[in-house]
């Protein structure tokens, strides 16, 4: 099994809609944790950055707060 990124989200936050919207038109597969209704989720997002700004892209030991569509691409590939 090959990891996927896993992409930390609010509901209705445009930032996490365009970083869904990079990781989709680029066909990289991901896992969308919404951390709004999972305090699982919202718990290791907050120790892989210490803040509870989305959305946040974690990959392969990289994560970025809030990332680019360039940083995106660049984490995922």
């Amino acid at each position: 099994m090959i990891d996927k990124p896993i992409l930390y989200t609010v509901p209705n936050c445009p930032l996490c809609a365009e970083a869904r919207r990079v990781l989709e038109l680029n066909g990289i597969e991901y896992d969308d944790h919404n951390v709004a209704d999972n305090f699982g989720a919202l718990r290791r997002m907050y120790k892989l950055t210490k803040q509870e700004l989305v959305p946040v892209l974690t990959f392969c030991g990289r994560t970025k707060v809030r990332p680019s569509e360039e940083e995106i691409i660049q984490i995922c590939r």
